[in-house]
């Protein structure tokens, strides 16, 4: 599983690389889904955070919080550090930052998904598998939001997007269970239509813990895209801006949609 997320990663990184390199000018500085943040920025974010696990910057989590956080915080900080730099710099220190993780990764690729990972941000107390597959997640939405802003759709059925709508699709169950709090026996079905169709399930058991799976008829089913399903999941836009049929109970539906973002 680590190579698969190794591959997955090196293979977004590179497509994002590249297409950030085919920008123009007023590409660059388009607006995207994150809220004050345009291209450049998300360029930004993804130099600063492969120049942190590549080795190449070492930095601490922030002591004081933003209103999103301390994560948010320390996101914001990498991006705030490099809005002095030229587009070049940017771009340069995003293709060493991948270039030597690439590297390091294909001489010595980590075999233990349990232990703990090298250069994780701001130190965080990561397992390689925990830290491989979020990296991948990170890269690939990334990418994505850079191709909506400026109108490139793709890879929407590439390994990291496989990576990153499985990963979403396995946080369902706490969207359900603890988000919408919905009651007992209550159960949702996810109908990714493409271009990776699949389903997810769950169902709130008695304990009101939500589990994968749904036994029977679901209490409600959501017909989405995998694109628009990443969409919401990502919390790069509200259900109101993506297609998504619904069945069965309206209510819960709704709120499921309402509270299927689960990173930011």
């Amino acid at each position: 599983m680590l190579q698969t997320y190794i591959d997955a990663w090196l293979a977004s990184a590179r497509d994002t690389l590249a297409l950030l390199e085919d920008l123009d000018d007023s590409q660059w500085s388009t607006p995207t889904d994150l809220p004050g943040w345009t291209v450049a920025d998300v360029a930004a974010h993804l130099a600063h955070l492969e120049a942190v696990t590549a080795g190449h910057v070492v930095d601490e989590a922030p002591t004081t919080a933003s209103p999103g956080g301390l994560a948010s915080a320390y996101t914001e900080a990498g991006v705030e550090a490099r809005r002095g730099l030229s587009r070049e710099q940017v771009l340069t220190e995003l293709r060493a930052g991948i270039d030597a993780r690439a590297r390091s990764l294909g001489d010595a690729p980590p075999t233990d998904p349990s232990a703990r990972a090298d250069h994780t941000p701001a130190g965080v107390g990561w397992t390689w598998d925990t830290m491989l597959r979020n990296r991948t997640v990170d890269i690939w939405c990334h990418e994505q939001d850079v191709r909506r802003a400026v109108g490139r759709p793709g890879n929407l059925d590439s390994p990291a997007a496989v990576v990153t709508t499985h990963t979403f699709s396995f946080a369902m169950p706490y969207v359900l269970g603890k988000k919408v709090g919905a009651t007992a026996g209550t159960s949702v079905l996810w109908d990714l239509t493409g271009p990776l169709a699949m389903q997810v399930g769950a169902t709130v058991g008695d304990d009101g813990r939500a589990r994968p799976g749904v036994p029977g008829s679901p209490s409600a089913t959501l017909t989405l895209s995998s694109d628009a399903f990443a969409i919401l999941a990502a919390g790069r836009r509200g259900p109101g801006a993506v297609d998504v049929g619904v069945a069965g109970d309206t209510d819960l539906a709704h709120r499921v949609l309402e509270q299927m973002a689960v990173t930011f």
